[in-house]
């Protein structure tokens, strides 16, 4: 038992690394530094939860502790983001001090295609080999891990 789980593990690493690698390979062909490409993802992750006007556009502050950065440090970055008109910059409008960061709808579509490629499309390419039987047995798996992962966290 203790080594399937071993073996699981590494494999479930694996996958990421590649899945990651993929996103890598599209940022360079995007002209993005990987660090650029790190502030994307997170405003994209944080645009998607966007669900309620209740939910603010992260600041550079929360942006630099998301990816571990100085926020000096990704000042620099974002502008270089806005002169490629990937991000735009506005004002807090109840602290002036604070400025938060949007991905514009060139950046939001950037970031949808590059999701769609490395995720969906690689991903889906690697599981369309297998045979249904296999597809089953993987779902059923990753459902219970998830199941499993999910009671953990709610304790």
């Amino acid at each position: 038992m203790q080594e399937n789980i071993v073996e699981i593990q590494k494999n479930l690493e694996q996958i990421n690394k590649l899945v990651r690698s993929k996103y890598r390979e599209i940022a360079q062909e995007c002209n993005l530094t990987l660090e650029q490409f790190h502030i994307l993802i997170e405003l994209h992750f944080h645009h998607g939860s966007m669900i309620s006007e209740d939910i603010l556009p992260l600041s550079i502050g929360e942006i630099a502790e998301d990816i571990g950065k100085a926020p000096h440090t990704l000042s620099e970055r974002i502008k270089r983001l806005e002169k490629k008109d990937l991000v735009k910059k506005v004002r807090d409008k109840k602290d002036l001090r604070i400025t938060r960061v949007l991905l514009t709808h060139k950046g939001q579509a950037l970031m949808n295609r590059i999701e769609n490629e490395s995720s969906n499309i690689f991903v889906y390419n690697a599981l369309e080999k297998m045979d249904e039987k296999s597809l089953n047995k993987l779902l059923n798996g990753l459902k219970q891990l998830n199941k499993n992962l999910s009671s953990e966290i709610d304790h």
